[in-house]
């Protein structure tokens, strides 16, 4: 019995409070909104300023859009100030702290957004609650989807850095009228999402007065991730014009260098076409890799020409010699890649490329008759390379008639520094490009 009324008596102690809590607050909420005017500025008096508190939390970069220049965001504003007219004595309402109201019962800043990409708004949206506690401040936590204008900078694409502002102003107040301040001199990023396009390293904010209106400025410094562009846009498109330079190394006489080189051609041609969606589609100002997928098009172009001129070279009538300023080129050149293959002393080591030789062919005699054919082929070919270099050693260091020197000897000089000159162009072209604009 004892126990049943000691559970009674503690049921109604709790309902009585909870009543009297509800009670309080309800007489608190009609005393605080009675002859309350939203549209009064906070201050007792009105010749003094309004300090209003700003903080912006980055949710999410959505996108950025190069042409457009339009950077959609998603954020969260927390905006704090003062009203004197919304404190109240906590133990005359049985301590009641903190309490909330609709933000169109109340006065509230005005925050817009002055550059918008679409349309001027206000910041938030309906049906937000603004909390206030005993000692009259005020809690505002409204967010938004803002689609800001960014002047995109795409000259060093895809190693560029751009920074991208939203801008902030109290709308319908002039600078002696609101102060802002802001509570941190960064964005806040604790609940930050990362983008899969960019990365963003840095983040400031600032007051800036400028008469007759105030503005915050949050600024958003961002750097492209380069990894997908170079691996899939980059990379392949000079492998490619490193599989034309290579139509210098085959044999003329094979009759596919032209065709080899205009399929590689139409492949970077082709690849060009099919990559050319994920380059920005802007002229203002136009990206330095639409420059470098240009020159390494016309890089391609320029080796069909190359290659066409060679061929012409090499199937040019023996009775049209060489002019003899250009006997005299050929031979020098020649001559500098013989003594750099064969050292030093080129006689002793033609001496020796004849006794190889001529043992070679002896032991080849012995072979039997069904593999006589193949092997005197191979035979041939070996004596042939080492009995032509003992003659172009000779020529380096005997006085011969430039008659000697034919335009296939030109041919095979010109595919070689051809090969070598494309080659080194695109290897100082393609670190050219990596290093000088990621580091600008």
């Amino acid at each position: 019995m004892i126990q049943t009324i000691f559970r009674l008596t503690v049921v109604t102690f709790v309902l009585t409070v909870v009543v009297a809590n509800r009670t309080s607050m309800e007489s608190l909420y009609t005393d605080l909104l009675r002859d309350y005017n939203p549209h009064i500025r906070p201050n007792d008096d009105q010749t003094q300023r309004t300090v209003i508190s700003v903080t912006m939390h980055l949710i999410s970069i959505n996108e950025i859009e190069e042409l457009t220049g339009v950077m959609s965001t998603v954020v969260n504003v927390d905006v704090m100030w003062r009203d004197p007219r919304m404190t109240w004595n906590k133990t005359k309402y049985i301590d009641v702290t903190d309490i909330l109201f609709p933000q169109e019962l109340v006065w509230k800043p005005d925050l817009v957004v002055t550059n918008p990409a679409k349309k001027v708004r206000k910041i938030g949206f309906e049906d937000i609650m603004i909390r206030y506690n005993n000692n009259g401040i005020a809690y505002w936590y409204t967010g938004d989807y803002l689609e800001t204008s960014c002047d995109i900078n795409v000259t060093h694409f895809p190693f560029d850095r751009q920074v991208c502002t939203i801008v902030m102003i109290p709308w319908n107040y002039r600078q002696n009228e609101l102060t802002m301040s802001i509570a941190q001199n960064n964005v806040q990023m604790e609940n930050f999402t990362a983008n899969g396009e960019w990365i963003l390293y840095k983040t400031t904010a600032e007051r800036v007065g400028d008469r007759p209106y105030e503005y915050i400025y949050f600024n958003l410094y961002l750097e492209r991730r380069s990894s997908f562009f170079i691996i899939n846009l980059f990379v392949p498109v000079v492998l490619l014009v490193f599989l034309n330079c290579m139509v210098f190394l085959l044999s003329p006489d094979s009759g596919e260098r032209v065709g080899y080189a205009i399929t590689c051609l139409l492949a970077i041609t082709v690849y060009m076409t099919l990559v050319s969606e994920t380059i920005p589609k802007t002229s203002k100002p136009i990206c330095i890799l639409s420059i470098v997928l240009l020159v390494l098009l016309m890089v391609s172009t320029v080796i069909c020409f190359l290659t066409i001129i060679s061929l012409n070279f090499h199937f040019r009538s023996k009775q049209k010699p060489l002019p003899k300023w250009l006997a005299k080129i050929t031979r020098a050149l020649r001559c500098a890649n013989i003594k750099r293959r064969c050292g030093n002393n080129p006689r002793s080591d033609r001496r020796e490329r004849k006794e190889t030789s001529t043992e070679t062919s002896q032991s080849q005699t012995d072979v039997e008759s069904s593999k006589t054919q193949s092997i005197e082929d191979s035979e041939h070919t070996s004596n042939g390379k080492s009995v032509h270099l003992e003659e172009e050693s000779e020529n380096c260091h005997e006085p011969q008639d430039h008659d000697l020197e034919t335009w296939k000897t030109f041919a095979v000089l010109f595919d070689h520094y051809c090969f070598l000159f494309c080659c080194i162009a695109l290897l100082i072209g393609s670190l050219y490009f990596v290093i000088f604009t990621n580091i600008m």
